[in-house]
């Protein structure tokens, strides 16, 4: 699992590490806010061009990838990616949430002091890691699960040290509605990335082809980025640290940094136990699983990098906690509905794309997938949780969970290696949801319509056994006809045609309004 809350910017992963971003032309005025589905719609689908195109290349390299990396190999790489995961929570200090919260709703003085100071900040932040790293890498590469290199530790230092500084401009981007370049400058580091991995895994480099080019990337991005940042920084008189605007920054992002720690209780420590005690093979069929659940948020990134910069100020119409109920439920909806789509597809796809050797993430995508569904859910329905000046009630929560995700790692995986680990982030995510919204809603109330996501829920219920059903009969009837790789290409197929029929039904019932589609076609009403 990804330890990035959906709101957050980047994400480093193996393979190739991309950036969850939007962006249109450099105009810095601050943007208004516009509630109507037709603006939401717009926004969604010009994020989703360039979301498709960064991301999209990343899954499309894992095939390849995984034909030249062998488990252990991709294990190794994960247990890399798990340290980084660390290291961005800590370089980042919350500080794209504060961007969010503070600087949306400023003007003037003032939010010159709040940007000023979040750049001045990650700097500080980002050399000060620096120099730890220096002093204690030894120390550090003794206390990972599996042997590494000297080089490998500090080639995966660099994208990490470089995110905190990439994440401040792409942040101010998605808030100044500056959603064409945000998209190119993504889309350069991707492909420079994936031309990389391809040359160097080519070249025979193995796991430190993947190394490689993650780095060269991100310095790469960081370069294109800097004559921005630079801009920002005389748009907004200086770069430099105000004492009020510090405090406000840390009394907000502190508690999100404790609270992403937790989260990495959650969703890394899985995946650091199941190196130690089951094995780095074993950590490599969960992590390719990881990597294609994740697919349920790359399709919602579309909607989050609209809502997450704009709901705060959305809560501050006349209608505006209508109108944070029906898109937190509408992308509840979505998740839940594309959760049931991977359910019905993936299996057989994974099975028909991944050497044999990855072949039980196959089995264990579709328990994946119903925990990003969960984690969708509590992302969207918490907007209680971090209103007002400080976010400590969601870094309580956060904690709790990580409290029983530790707890039931240490009892369950040693046992049951991906089976135990699955199980302890299905009733973590469960309970989290429920926080989330009890604590919400008791802040901030919204008039949630919860039949919609009940009709949802059930209607997706009856189309995955369906579709369990179909392929169980295609595969019982035709190996003896056809190929295996027909075989599953059909049930892929079938998956498909379900889940079409499913997004027909649910727009048929209401759970997804019809003014979308109609204002896509323009269509009247």
């Amino acid at each position: 699992m990804a330890t990035q809350s959906a709101d957050s910017t980047t994400s480093v992963q193996p393979g190739l590490a991309s950036h969850n971003t939007d962006g249109t032309s450099g105009d810095t005025r601050k943007p208004d806010v516009e509630a109507g589905e037709g603006s939401a719609l717009s926004q969604a689908l010009y994020y989703g061009i360039g979301i498709v195109l960064m991301k999209g290349v990343s899954l499309l390299m894992m095939p390849y990838v995984t034909r030249h990396l062998a488990p252990q190999e991709y294990g190794l790489l994960e247990t890399l990616v798990v340290l980084a995961d660390i290291g961005t929570i800590i370089i980042g200090f919350g500080l794209v949430e504060a961007l969010y919260r503070f600087v949306g709703e400023a003007s003037g003085r003032r939010r010159q002091q709040l940007v000023g100071s979040c750049l001045a900040l990650v700097l500080f932040i980002t050399a000060l890691s620096l120099l730890l790293l220096l002093l204690f890498d030894d120390a550090l590469l003794a206390v990972l699960p599996a042997q590494l290199s000297h080089e490998a530790l500090w080639l995966i230092a660099v994208p990490t040290l470089a995110e905190g500084f990439i994440a401040i401009p792409l942040t101010l981007m998605r808030m100044q509605s500056m959603a064409r370049q945000f998209c190119v400058f993504n889309v350069i580091k991707v492909v420079v990335q994936a031309l990389l991995v391809i040359a160097l895994l080519e070249s025979g480099h193995g796991m430190m082809a993947v190394l490689w080019a993650g780095a060269i990337s991100s310095v790469l991005m960081v370069l294109l980025l800097l004559r921005f940042s630079l801009a920002q920084a005389r748009h907004e008189e200086q770069v430099a640290l105000s004492w009020s605007a510090l405090k406000t920054l840390g009394r907000y992002g502190g508690p999100i940094v404790v609270s992403r720690l937790g989260l990495f209780a959650i969703t890394g420590l899985d995946r650091w136990l199941l190196a130690e005690r089951v094995g780095v093979e074993e950590l490599a069929i969960y992590a390719i699983a990881t990597k294609f659940a994740l697919v349920l948020g790359l399709l919602m990134q579309p909607f989050a990098l609209w809502w997450f910069p704009h709901r705060f100020q959305l809560l501050q119409h006349a209608d505006g906690r209508q109108q944070c109920a029906h898109f937190a439920l509408l992308g509840t909806n979505v998740g839940i509905y594309l959760s049931a789509a991977m359910m019905m597809v993936l299996p057989s796809f994974l099975l028909l794309i991944l050497p044999q050797s990855y072949h039980l993430a196959a089995t264990v995508v579709v328990w994946l997938a119903l925990v990003n569904a969960i984690k969708n859910a509590g992302d969207l329905m918490n907007l209680g949780c971090f209103s007002g000046d400080s976010s400590q009630a969601q870094m309580w929560i956060q904690w709790l969970c990580a409290l029983v995700a530790i707890t039931g790692y240490f009892w369950l995986v040693e046992d049951y290696g991906i089976r135990g680990a699955v199980a302890v982030l299905l009733l973590v995510y469960s309970l989290r949801l429920l926080l989330f919204y009890i604590i919400s809603q008791r802040r901030v109330w919204l008039p949630y319509r919860h039949s919609l996501w009940l009709v949802n829920l059930t209607l997706c219920a009856v189309a995955v056994l369906l579709t369990q059903v179909l392929s169980s009969w295609l595969v019982a009837w035709l190996p003896g006809y056809v190929s295996g790789s027909y075989v599953l290409g059909l049930v892929t197929a079938s998956g498909c045609v379900v889940a079409l029929v499913l997004l027909l039904l649910l727009f048929r019932s209401g759970v997804f309004p019809l003014q979308f589609v109609r204002r896509l076609l323009k269509l009247p009403s």
